[in-house]
């Protein structure tokens, strides 16, 4: 069992009426029968909630267990029940539906309690051949609670050509002046355009219920609506019902509103847009939204763009797993690792991906190389890059200027058919107002030092600065006089910490000569140091960024 939805009865907790129990938020199911689910929990986000996975593993069914052991008299736009009725969610079948299903309900209440209550579905053939849903029990104070949900089908809902919906002259439908705000600022967030002005509403009797554009400025109107602006209407009829519900200055929550196939007929740039507006409706209406999916593009956004939300448990992503399910029991993953999510939707690996592709890296020499990957440290964030201390190996060089490195962004910029999917990385040595001449800040990186100072300098500074029993000078069984004698032979004149840091008194073309003298040796110097500090962690997320950054370009997935 998932230890978050552990709870007490409303009996342990002195509770006796469903009906009279006021919810703040809905934690989540644990399922102990459901078709070939068993022993199986879907936690919820405070704000919104992604199911994922491939097709057949019960998606729908679960958002169904979610949003149906409810009860509410609150309407939509049209005056029809924000409550999806259990036919519209589940497909019972008399022939294989016949066991017994039971599931707990996990809810937290307005007194912050826990709250644990059992629904059972069952098949009753006689007379009826339906399935029932009983909540709680058979006794006074059972059944449905009381708060708002809805469910829509964004993948079933009837094309607009299919139906006889026309704009509906019904009084009572006419928007407040917030409300048409809201209405257009939906449709313009969602598919950003300066056309939308004014709205119609369209309606069929219990198939279709949206809004189309009108007015004298529109350049079409409803009849040539597109799929996506139609299951836009469809979705701000359910958003205005919760927000119409919701009481001034109330503190228990609103509902909850579940969206099935998030993605259809949308862009995969609207389904980014339109799920973060939900983000941040689900806050401002105190709404928990749940949407299944099976678009990639949002699941990476999500791992990429909103690491805090799943972190503090806004978002959750719960991902339905196939790959590992034993006699159709899929496990339901709580914001599982991002290669996993990929491989099962994809059934392929991404970091096999993205280390396929491997973006170059170049760096000014070899100890930048060098201090780099020790920074790095992470052997998948490693295999996806491939370092280059010279840009033209050939040539004999060592290494590469760092105006030249400067030049190859820029080039970047021109040409970028020629060095695509390449990154300059810089010693912390090259002024501020050098790098601000690179047009675009996304092509480079510069290695991290507080002074900086290149790594050359910053040993010797680091070793000067050190004590004589230090744990460094133990670790190489070499004495600090004996360091200090390597640096006077290299030519550095003043042992004095400022003088090193300071390029007028100490050329850095002193410390490289001294590192040129032995590079193994100065090499496990660069290890300890990076160790010692415990640099890397910035810099590790400003590498996966940069990659992340250059590979979303060209559709390739994400490290996370």
């Amino acid at each position: 069992m998932n230890s978050i939805l552990v709870g007490k009865s409303k009996t342990e907790l002195g509770l006796d009426d469903n009906k009279a129990i006021a919810i703040n938020s809905l934690v989540g199911i644990e399922i102990e029968k459901f078709r070939s689910l068993a022993d199986q929990s879907l936690v919820l986000g405070e704000r919104i909630t992604v199911i994922s996975g491939r097709n057949g593993t019960m998606k729908t069914s679960l958002m169904g267990l979610l949003a149906h052991p409810f009860t509410s008299e609150a309407k939509d736009v049209f005056g029809k029940n924000l409550k999806t009725t259990l036919s519209e969610v589940f497909k019972f079948s008399p022939e294989f539906d016949k066991d017994d299903y039971k599931y707990k309900l996990v809810l937290r209440t307005d007194q912050n309690e826990t709250l644990s209550e059992s629904v059972s579905i069952y098949y009753v053939a006689k007379g009826t051949n339906r399935h029932r849903v009983v909540v709680s029990g058979a006794e006074k104070g059972d059944g449905n609670f009381l708060y708002n949900t809805s469910f829509l089908n964004l993948k079933r809902l009837f094309p607009l050509v299919d139906t006889k919906a026309a704009p509906a002259s019904d009084v009572s439908l006419t928007l407040t002046t917030s409300e048409k705000a809201d209405l257009k600022d939906f449709y313009e967030t969602v598919f950003p355009s300066t056309e939308y002005k004014e709205f119609v509403p369209l309606h069929q009797k219990d198939l279709k219920t949206t809004f189309a554009l009108a007015g004298a400025g529109a350049k079409y109107d409803w009849h040539s609506i597109s799929s996506g602006e139609d299951n836009l209407g469809a979705i701000f009829n359910r958003l205005l019902g919760f927000q119409r519900s919701l009481a001034k200055n109330q503190k228990t929550g609103n509902g909850i509103l579940c969206i099935d196939e998030f993605e259809s007929s949308l862009h995969p740039v609207a389904q980014l847009h339109l799920f973060d507006y939900l983000r941040k409706w689900s806050a401002k209406y105190k709404v928990q939204i749940v949407i299944s999916t099976h678009s990639l593009h949002l699941i990476q956004y999500l791992y990429l763009k909103h690491a805090q939300d799943l972190s503090a448990g806004r978002i959750i992503v719960n991902f339905i797993s196939k790959s590992s399910a034993a006699d159709g029991n899929y496990p339901i993953l709580q914001n599982p690792a991002y290669e996993l999510a990929y491989k099962e939707l994809t059934l392929s690996s991404a970091s096999k991906v993205i280390e396929a592709r491997k973006i170059k890296v170049f760096c000014e020499d070899e100890y930048a190389v060098h201090f780099a990957k020790r920074l790095i440290k992470r052997q998948d964030i490693l295999r996806a890059l491939d370092f280059h201390s010279s840009v033209n190996p050939a040539s004999g060089s060592p290494g590469t200027s760092w105006t030249s490195l400067r030049s190859l962004c820029n080039i970047c910029i021109q040409f970028p058919l020629l060095v695509a999917g390449s990154l300059a990385l810089f010693d912390a040595d090259v002024g501020t107002s050098e790098l601000a001449k690179i047009k675009h800040s996304d092509l480079y990186l510069v290695l991290p030092d507080a002074g900086g100072l290149a790594i050359e300098r910053r040993i010797v500074a680091y070793v000067v600065g050190l004590k004589n029993d230090d744990k460094f000078f133990v670790k190489f069984d070499k004495e600090r006089e004996a360091f200090l004698a390597e640096f006077k032979a290299a030519g550095i004149k003043s042992l004095s910490l400022d003088d090193i840091v300071d390029e007028k008194k100490t050329p850095i073309d002193k410390c490289k000569g001294w590192a040129d003298a032995d590079k193994a040796s100065f090499k496990k110097y660069i290890t300890f140091y990076c160790d010692d500090q415990d640099l890397g962690s910035e810099f590790q997320k400003q590498v996966i960024a940069r990659i992340n950054t250059l590979n979303q370009a060209v559709g390739l997935p994400i490290l996370v």
